[in-house]
């Protein structure tokens, strides 16, 4: 019987994970990923990492929960080779905005090295302006008038 593991390696100077022998991606090959992950991260101090999902045709939501705590521990995760059906998992849980995609290994490799508004799409918006701030979000507050002790 086949056990599935993943491959963690450097290329291009970005590490990079490929699943072996999981058509079904298993939360355990992702945990060890994850600990890889972490090692890298505070040996080089990069937070990219390309996940290469070729041959995986199906991914649970516990899976998907486990790349979601990476991206909040600041992990920037790029996804190349998905499968339709584990696309459209993303898309419906709403979780393809957290992530970056490409269609194959070189593209996702380049994609990491450049910087996040370019390869994720725009910043996020910028701070609403505070009322009677005279249209920048910088600009100092107005007191307001008071009668007081007049």
């Amino acid at each position: 019987m086949l056990k599935p593991s993943v491959q963690v390696r450097e290329e291009g100077g970005v590490l990079t994970a490929e699943f072996w022998d999981c058509l079904r991606l298993d939360p355990a090959p992702i945990g060890t990923l994850r600990a890889e992950f972490e090692e890298y991260r505070k040996r080089t101090g990069k937070s990219e990492l390309v996940v290469d999902l070729i041959g995986v045709t199906f991914a649970g939501s516990a899976s998907l929960g486990l790349f979601l705590a990476m991206r909040k521990s600041g992990a920037r995760l790029i996804f190349c080779n998905v499968d339709p059906n584990i696309r459209e998992v993303f898309r419906v849980s709403n979780l393809d905005p957290l992530f970056s995609f490409a269609t194959d290994k070189p593209s996702a490799i380049a994609r990491a090295g450049q910087p996040r508004e370019t390869a994720d799409g725009p910043s996020p918006l910028p701070a609403t302006p505070r009322p009677g701030a005279s249209g920048s979000a910088h600009a100092p507050l107005r007191r307001r008038k008071t009668t007081e002790g007049k």
